[in-house]
């Protein structure tokens, strides 16, 4: 209830998570926090986004607010029970998805030594967003809530508690993928992770890079947050 909500942050002596509780109480969300947060206790809640905001309490403020008002309008709870065929409209467009698998291969590798989820993605030679827009019918939407749709599954199976971990291939990635168009499609995935997943990612690998990778990269790190960086 909103009331051992409170009580369970006050204990955890934070005011700034006392302040972010009172701004949801004023704003009507206690009630749409407690249905999306999970298993993870208000208190971590709060504090992951007060720290991606160095604890500057306006700010995680309207973070989460943001975030919280993004999962109602998106159906986030609805798409983290979907499943990946559902998602990509594998039942209307089986070819587009099946394109997309090729593509963009990706999964579950295990864990770490500290028992993290190692999410691996290959954004290399097979990747093209051209032809995933125009082969697969699959437009830049499709594939940012495909990419909500992984990392909420990842949330869910760590009971939204913790840090993850990325491994991004990039074997056969080469000049002719530094386009406005990837560029476009990189921003997305990482200003939607950024906004919504603050305090999630607790390392990433760049894995079979090649030297001309490396100004693509340069503009990327730009977009990251510090400590990610």
């Amino acid at each position: 209830t909103p009331c051992q909500t409170k009580q369970v942050v006050m204990a955890s002596n934070s005011e700034g998570a006392e302040a972010l509780l009172q701004g949801l109480e004023e704003k009507g969300l206690m009630k749409v926090m407690e249905k999306h947060r999970g298993g993870e206790p208000v208190a971590e809640l709060l504090d992951r986004f007060l720290r991606a905001r160095k604890n500057k309490v306006a700010d995680a403020l309207k973070m989460l607010v943001e975030d919280l008002e993004w999962r109602e309008r998106e159906d986030i709870l609805g798409l983290r029970l979907s499943t990946a065929a559902q998602v990509l409209k594998g039942d209307t467009n089986p070819a587009g998805k099946a394109l997309h698998d090729e593509m963009f291969p990706h999964g579950l590798l295990g864990y770490d030594k500290l028992n993290r989820p190692i999410l691996y993605k290959w954004f290399g030679k097979p990747f093209c967003a051209k032809r995933m827009e125009e082969k697969a019918g699959l437009p830049l939407e499709d594939i940012i809530r495909f990419n909500v749709w992984t990392v909420e599954r990842l949330a869910a199976a760590m009971n939204h508690t913790g840090k993850w971990v990325t491994i991004i291939d990039l074997k056969g990635w080469n000049l002719g993928h530094f386009t406005s168009r990837h560029v476009k499609y990189v921003r997305a995935l990482v200003d939607t992770d950024a906004n919504h997943f603050p305090e999630r990612l607790g390392k990433v690998y760049v894995i079979n890079a090649p030297s001309v990778f490396s100004g693509f990269w340069k503009m990327v790190a730009v977009w990251l947050d510090e400590a990610t960086r």
